[in-house]
């Protein structure tokens, strides 16, 4: 989401030994890459990074990840079924002044639970041989099954939270001042016609909202300022915009900034259920069934937020907008000061998986999640070792 910050280039002369002393693949072993065409569009920072950090690499191809973790599934019969996050990994844990847990449902659809699963587990691998902590790995894995398992028979339970979190509530937080101008950088100009279009866009979005907000102040979505917004690794090929609107007031100080997404295309996916409602729909509904960080502003986005080029007709159910607030925080692997740190965001990260509620009843005995734990465990090992192998042909390692 927002306030994305690496260096990447210490880190990845660090990452570059550590990942050095793995055995090298085989010319047959099998490659997890990115899609060619995806790839030749990223800018050569983001590129950069992809070279030299797995992690970042593992967040970028969440696609080609999925699509592995169905074909290696594929003789599941009846799996469960449930509301996914979509792209569950450890450095989509964030956190507010008063909450935390998963963000960023992006990717957010219904499937099958292992989806969700192995994507945490590998980003679980991932982080513990970044720091150095690869001989807790199967304990971390433990903490994560033990939080879902717990999930699963007490659905309401409530945990406590992680120590990290507590550890960065606490650090300085930004001023609103300073939140509102960082804000203001992170936009990129945007020619006349769909600087108009984000403005009769939210005059839109203005009305849908009030039909269930009708206490929304007068003016709250007016947009003082609008800008592409350029940020992220798995969405960085995905059309963004950062605005800055009025606000409960028209003092600029308690302006506010809400971001406007396209939907990430999930179409051809083959263990993904083909969504029925709008495409925009299943971001909000995954959020609102798996999420606990709330928005003042989530909805669908308006008709013709951004236009499409002359040949294309884009609808507006493609787009959805969330505001941000000041002190969102995004947990990263550098963050974390111990593998306890990391057990205790394995087992919260469980707890809000494990509760999700399933969505399709159609199955008469869906095969759970805990009945594969040992084929999951196996099979993630796999997967992240594909990773690697594409990973370092990408890097030229």
């Amino acid at each position: 989401m927002h306030r994305v910050r690496r260096d990447f280039r210490f880190a990845g002369l660090v990452l570059a030994a550590i990942y050095s002393v793995l055995p090298s693949p085989s010319s047959a072993q099998r490659q997890l890459r990115p899609n060619p065409a995806v790839l030749a569009n990223v800018s050569p920072r983001l590129l950069a990074m992809l070279r030299a950090d797995p992690f970042t690499y593992f967040r970028f191809i969440n696609r080609a990840w999925t699509e592995r973790v169905c074909d290696a599934f594929a003789g599941v019969t009846s799996p469960t079924i449930v509301h996914l996050h979509g792209d569950a990994h450890v450095e989509q844990f964030a956190l507010t002044k008063d909450a935390w847990g998963l963000d960023d449902f992006d990717d957010s659809t219904r499937g099958p639970a292992f989806i969700d699963v192995v994507r945490f587990l590998g980003s679980l691998d991932l982080a513990a041989r970044q720091r150095g902590w690869t001989r807790h790995r199967d304990a971390l894995w433990d903490r994560f099954f033990e939080g879902y398992r717990l999930a699963l028979t007490n659905p309401d339970y409530q945990p406590r939270a992680p120590d990290i979190v507590g550890e960065l509530q606490r650090q300085a937080p930004v001023t609103r001042a300073a939140y509102l101008s960082w804000g203001g950088r992170q936009m990129y100009p945007m020619d006349d016609a769909r600087s108009q279009a984000v403005v009769a866009g939210m005059e839109a979005l203005d009305r849908l909202v009030r039909a269930e907000r009708p206490d929304l102040a007068p003016g709250y979505l007016a947009v003082r300022r609008a800008g592409w917004l350029r940020m992220g690794v798995g969405s960085a090929t995905i059309r963004k915009v950062l605005i800055r609107v009025q606000g409960t007031t028209t003092d600029p100080d308690d302006d506010e900034l809400l971001e406007a997404k396209e939907v990430v295309n999930l179409e051809g996916v083959s263990c993904l259920e083909s969504p029925t409602d709008p495409l925009a729909v299943r971001v909000i509904d995954g959020a609102r069934q798996l999420g606990r960080l709330r928005h003042d502003i989530f909805a669908v986005g308006p008709t013709l937020l951004i236009p499409g080029a002359p040949d294309r007709a884009e609808h507006w159910l493609d787009w959805w907008v969330s505001s941000w607030e000041p002190s969102y925080r995004e947990v990263r692997i550098s963050d974390l000061r111990t593998a306890r740190d990391l057990g205790d965001i394995a087992f919260d990260s469980g707890v809000q998986l494990g509760a999700g509620k399933l969505v399709s009843a159609r199955r008469p005995a869906p095969t759970t999640v805990m009945t594969l734990e040992t084929r999951l465990r196996k099979e993630t090992s796999t997967i992240i070792e594909e990773l690697l192998a594409g990973w370092r042909e990408l890097a030229g390692r």
